[in-house]
């Protein structure tokens, strides 16, 4: 089954938009059910020029229930990178989480300020090298420090300044792929690429994924989408060369840099006394051709006055053959 590649940005924005298949992939990352989601926030983020790559976000506020049945409102921050990127620009994003909250009357009527507990979800194009594994949550533990014990309690304090923490390689699936996310994540297997990297040919769909897989194939049908796809994995390969070339630069050594930087301005001088030796030829043969240009003017006016060529020939200093070449 030949599929949209969901790691690109644009058939995941497709796949999420689908509000029960969206919810269906956050209760299976989150390992809880998803009962209802509202999408409030949605962009594709571009970069300085120093390190471009795309990383593309989602927020969602959604209504969550555990296995004991308790249910609780939370903000999902999701974010997708294809690149490596500095580790600090997914922190801008969260902190802009943080900061979100809504007005909301309370039991006495009043207005007061409501914010939701966060959840950030990171899917990974790239490996990380210290995380060998898949998929992993970071989830927080309330320690008693007096007493070194994990404490099993509930508090809105923790919940709403502290948040829980998935992250998603999806270029470390395992070959045998047992657990419901490891099943899932046989949707983004990068090693089914078989022509376009923006087209996966399902060697294997897990039948609780069916619905998702045959809703990734339709848009393939599209040729507008399919045009979104290649627009994407050229401004992709276009980053990818970008980033190889930093990386070739870091890789140099001082004296290596030095030298290639000796050899740019060297380039650069022989470039700037070329285009002024050019400059230079140039004014020179601007002002024979004006020089020449006079000469003929007087000479026209000499002979309209009666004087011979012989006569001109001795008052210029020019031969007889130079001045008759001139008048043609």
């Amino acid at each position: 089954m030949r599929i949209a590649n969901p790691l690109y940005d644009t058939a995941f924005k497709y796949l999420m938009s689908n509000d029960r298949l969206a919810r269906k992939v956050l209760s299976v990352i989150l390992d809880k059910e998803v009962l209802s989601i509202e999408l409030s926030q949605q962009e594709l983020v571009k970069e300085d020029q120093e390190r471009q790559f795309t990383m593309y976000r989602l927020d969602f506020k959604a209504r969550i229930c555990d296995a004991s049945g308790r249910e609780e409102t939370v903000l999902i921050e999701l974010q997708k990178s294809k690149l490596p990127t500095n580790e600090l620009r997914f922190r801008t994003y969260l902190g802009h989480a943080y900061l979100q909250k809504k007005q909301e009357k309370g039991p006495d009527n009043q207005e007061r300020e409501l914010a939701w507990p966060i959840i950030s979800i990171y899917i990974m194009g790239y490996n990380l090298p210290d995380i060998p594994v898949m998929a992993v949550k970071v989830d927080r533990c309330i320690m008693d420090i007096s007493r070194r014990e994990e404490l099993k309690i509930q508090s809105d304090f923790i919940d709403l300044l502290t948040h829980v923490c998935y992250i998603l390689q999806v270029r470390r699936l395992p070959q045998e792929r047992r657990t419901r996310i490891e099943k899932f994540m046989t949707l983004f297997n990068q090693a089914w690429i078989k022509e376009e990297n923006y087209i996966l040919d399902l060697e294997e769909v897990p039948e609780e994924f069916k619905d998702i897989a045959e809703y990734m194939q339709s848009p393939l049908q599209d040729e507008t989408f399919r045009n979104s796809l290649r627009l994407e994995e050229e401004v992709e390969m276009i980053f990818a060369n970008q980033e190889a070339r930093i990386k070739y630069l870091e890789q140099l050594t001082e004296k290596e840099r030095k030298e290639k930087e000796k050899e740019r301005r060297q380039k650069e001088k022989e470039r700037r006394q070329k285009e002024l030796a050019e400059a230079q030829a140039m004014e020179e043969r601007l002002q024979k051709e004006k020089a020449q240009e006079d000469f003929l003017k007087m000479l026209q006016l000499l002979l309209n006055s009666g004087e011979s060529l012989e006569e001109i020939a001795n008052l210029t200093g020019r031969t007889l053959e130079e001045l008759r070449a001139m008048l043609g």
